[in-house]
């Protein structure tokens, strides 16, 4: 690849496919280097490091889970009818974006996701974290447990649907 066509977004990319296809625990910057045929040096240009890098690749899954969940016109819905319409959106995202589904369940499984990369979701995932907020004290449910159960249940059966 020319130099001027890397970009950013290009190297998350090529990133959030590599752990798809290798798991997190195989990926390095200089492989993802390697597989891009570029330097380890551009990806180093763009990201401070691997984990900045990983940290990276799931905040840009989670805009465009956020942007496809934005979709659902959730407000004029009543609240039991809402969030399944916020369910199945993110349930349909995720199953047709296998390589995301996979890096985000490897990603939020590993010891990367830690307490800095969870506060950093709160601006990645905002429409969704803004919904968890408003309409969790209505359902009388704690919003922690319940959307990590969520996302983990649906994270997981995502895996395994487009996987077939």
């Amino acid at each position: 690849m020319k130099k001027g066509y890397i970009t950013s977004q290009l190297i998350l990319e090529n990133t959030i496919d590599y752990v798809a296809n290798y798991g997190l625990e195989n990926v390095t910057t200089k492989k993802v280097a390697n597989e891009m045929k570029i330097s380890e040096g551009t990806i180093l240009y763009h990201f401070k490091n691997k984990k900045t890098l990983l940290r990276e690749c799931l905040y840009y899954v989670d805009n465009k889970i956020d942007s496809a969940l934005k979709e659902v016109s959730f407000w004029g819905f009543n609240l039991p009818k809402g969030i399944k319409e916020l369910w199945y959106k993110y349930f349909e995202y995720l199953i047709s974006h296998g390589s995301y589904t996979k890096f985000y369940l490897n990603y939020r499984q590993s010891s990367y996701y830690d307490e800095e990369t969870m506060k950093g979701q709160i601006k990645s995932f905002n429409f969704f974290t803004k919904i968890v907020k408003k309409v969790m004290p209505k359902l009388g449910a704690d919003p922690e447990i319940f959307w990590v159960y969520l996302i983990e249940t649906t994270l997981n059966f995502a895996v395994r649907v487009s996987d077939n």
